[in-house]
């Protein structure tokens, strides 16, 4: 998926031709703009597999999470608005990546408010996980794209209905995202409860040796793989210690696979990674087995108590130590500066998991399919 790879691949003789295919869903003209020397603007397919695979699995034509036009390109046309407009999109994410950049795109004057001080939305949360670093370059290729579009950007910049109107735009597209679900759960206010979000984000760690993770949805598993590899060796260490006879191959892989937590995800359904694509939940299920993780499935949080959560499984309460308690029960649309500016005039669109929580690939589309009709 990327050129100079590929590059380097043919240069150093390894090979006599180099092929692409979801790299030329992602992006049609990846080898036009590679041979042009326009390299930043190129999108970079990130393996995710949304619109493709996943599709595929179930019969559907294939698209792409990150070029929502692949597969639709008779239907959708980026083409310039009659009457450009000034628009505000509320929401650095995903969908609000992709309804600037294309309104930009049509020849609107945009600006992109978003609270934080980064762009990407829970990208940033999908990329932590090992092997999941990929999604950080989805956010680059955006915001490099946003850059030469000729964006606003105003990070740090909580937008309120009384700045939008003050401000006299005349479009506004909220895609503020959603926020963390707090399910009603005794002890759940306690001080060894952490949110997963906030895990991820690197503002809180999660402390002691036992951990449990209420929640086995996409979230809840990439977060008990983030902290399941915690102590975990590098590829680089793995490499000076393969070279050089450090340590057999046995204790090698245990030093690979096994952190200094001992993670048990918990989950009241039978099934964990439910909302996680069919061409991908094999894969982050083998990687859960292999950084040692306990799934336990049909157990619902009962309680959390001092050092354990209790659960019932089948009408019986059981125990699990727990010295860190993290919640990844799912979202909830964060919609409220939409509510306020829904009757005031302005021409208002919602979309994301402002509108409903769900996977990249419709935010994006959704995202785009909104700037098109601006």
């Amino acid at each position: 998926n990327d050129v100079f790879v590929a590059d380097e691949i043919l240069r150093m003789g390894m090979a006599d031709l180099v092929a692409m295919a979801r790299g030329l869903i992602a992006d049609p003209e990846i080898a036009v703009k590679a041979a042009e020397g326009r390299y930043e603007e190129i999108t970079h397919c990130i393996g995710c597999n949304q619109g493709c695979f996943d599709h595929v699995f179930y019969l559907q034509p294939v698209t792409c999470m990150l070029n929502p036009r692949a597969g639709r390109e008779l239907e959708y046309r980026v083409e310039r608005a009659k009457a450009p407009r000034r628009v505000a999109v509320v929401g650095g994410g995903p969908a609000g990546m992709k309804a600037a950049l294309t309104a930009a795109q049509r020849g609107h004057d945009v600006t992109l408010f978003e609270k934080s001080d980064v762009l990407g939305g829970q990208l940033n949360l999908a990329a932590v996980p090992p092997g999941r670093e990929e999604f950080w370059t989805a956010v680059e290729d955006l915001d490099v794209q946003l850059d030469n579009a000729g964006v606003e950007l105003r990070l740090e910049t909580e937008a309120t209905a009384e700045m939008l109107k003050h401000e006299g735009f005349k479009v506004v597209v909220v895609a503020t995202g959603a926020r963390q679900a707090v399910p009603p759960i005794p002890g759940i206010d306690g001080p060894n409860v952490l949110m997963a979000w906030d895990v991820l984000e690197g503002r809180e760690d999660p402390e002691g040796r036992d951990i449990v993770i209420i929640g086995g949805g996409a979230v809840g598993s990439e977060t008990a793989m983030y902290v399941a590899s915690i102590g975990t060796i590098s590829g680089d260490t793995l490499f000076y210690l393969f070279m050089n006879n450090g340590e057999d191959m046995e204790t090698l892989r245990e030093l690979c696979s096994r952190g200094i937590k001992k993670v048990t995800v918990i989950e009241m359904l039978d099934r964990v990674c439910r909302d996680v694509g069919i061409s991908t939940r094999w894969t982050i299920l083998q990687d859960m087995r292999n950084l040692g993780i306990e799934i336990r499935r049909k157990a619902l949080a009962k309680r959390i108590e001092e050092g354990k959560v209790v659960v019932d499984v089948d009408g019986r309460e059981e125990e699990i130590p727990a010295d860190t308690v993290i919640v990844a029960a799912g979202s909830c649309p964060a919609n409220e500066l939409y509510e306020e500016l829904k009757d005031s005039g302005m021409e208002v669109y919602l979309v994301g998991d402002a509108r409903e929580a769900r996977k990249a690939v419709e935010a994006i589309q959704e995202g785009y399919e909104i700037a098109l009709r601006i």
